[in-house]
């Protein structure tokens, strides 16, 4: 089975100028924990996860911090600045053991330096659940 077979193709992506604020009405718009930071050219230049953003609020201590953290700062500011990425056409297991190499939930597909997609742990288990049963 190949990476194609199980991504999601309707992407959702963040601006790095995306504010905090903005940035966390995608995530729960999209009903995910993480989406891909594009740059004003549309390349992906980093990932932004609700755990990256749960980091940030514990650095700050006072109420306005915290406030000025979701209004003022920018996406690019506390992004993970890298995309773990991988093509459509390499083997799932591939795919699984790269993230378990990496530690990450998900991989984002890239075909010709364009993102196309994402897969993520729990499309693999439930994949391999499907075939079992």
């Amino acid at each position: 089975m190949k990476v194609q077979d199980l991504m999601h193709t309707q992407l959702k992506t963040v601006a790095s100028t995306a504010t905090i604020a903005e940035a966390i009405d995608a995530l729960v718009a999209a009903h995910v924990s993480a989406l891909p930071v594009l740059d004003p050219h549309g390349r992906a230049v980093g990932v932004i996860s609700a755990r990256d953003i749960l980091r940030a609020e514990h650095m700050r201590q006072e109420p306005a911090e915290r406030q000025a953290l979701f209004e003022d700062t920018l996406v690019l500011e506390v992004m993970q600045a890298w995309v773990p990425t991988i093509p459509p056409e390499r083997e799932v297991r591939v795919a699984a053991e790269q993230m378990l190499s990496l530690g990450e939930q998900r991989l984002f597909v890239e075909k010709d330096g364009v993102l196309v997609g994402v897969v993520s742990m729990t499309d693999i288990v439930r994949a391999a659940a499907t075939v079992a049963a």
